[in-house]
């Protein structure tokens, strides 16, 4: 079953109200404790799980929400692009990659469909406005001026490609041209 916003508020709704209910328990359980001398074993403790419980429900609904608008982000940039290449860019799961282009296409944010030849991901609209497609992709994977002009490029034995982004570099370069990050 597909990962959506109303699965993951259902989720967090439970594990907040659980840990809520585990931290009031234990933080009841203290004050007896504390000023009527009543002591049930164990159960000041409850505040801690209650405690974690809180906070991770809140944090798994931050993060989904944050990678729903990476991927939201990323699909303006591509009129079609593999799902591979997409988790590779965002770091994330493909599944979660996925789940979370299904869920944004229910809720009217993108119109996409999938190749069922490929699966890469046709995109026609995000929010409304077609995707600025930056670099035409060919079928390796690799942006075309890079595929054209991979030849020129002597790629370190070790690190002919950006560890960050992917884009290849030339002998010598201390930072990427795509991404600006530290290749050394």
């Amino acid at each position: 079953m597909a990962k959506t916003e109303k699965s993951v508020i259902n989720g967090v709704i439970w594990t907040v109200a659980i840990g809520t209910a585990l931290f009031i328990w234990g933080t009841i359980s203290l004050v007896l404790q504390l000023v009527k001398g009543w002591y049930i074993p164990g159960t000041p403790w409850m505040m801690l799980p209650g405690g974690i419980m809180i906070i991770s429900g809140f944090a798994n609904l931050i993060t989904y929400r944050h990678n729903r608008e990476r991927v939201l982000g990323a699909l303006k940039s591509y009129e079609r692009v593999s799902i591979t290449q997409l988790s590779s860019e965002l770091g994330m799961k493909e599944k979660d990659v996925k789940d979370v282009i299904v869920d944004l296409r229910s809720g009217g944010k993108v119109r996409a469909s999938f190749d069922p030849e490929s699966g890469d991901v046709f995109v026609l609209d995000v929010k409304g406005q077609p995707p600025m497609a930056v670099v035409p992709v060919s079928s390796s994977g690799l942006p075309e001026h890079e595929e054209a002009i991979k030849k020129t490029y002597k790629a370190r034995p070790d690190q002919g490609f950006c560890p960050y982004c992917g884009s290849m570099f030339k002998p010598g370069d201390k930072f990427c041209n795509n991404c600006g990050a530290s290749i050394e």
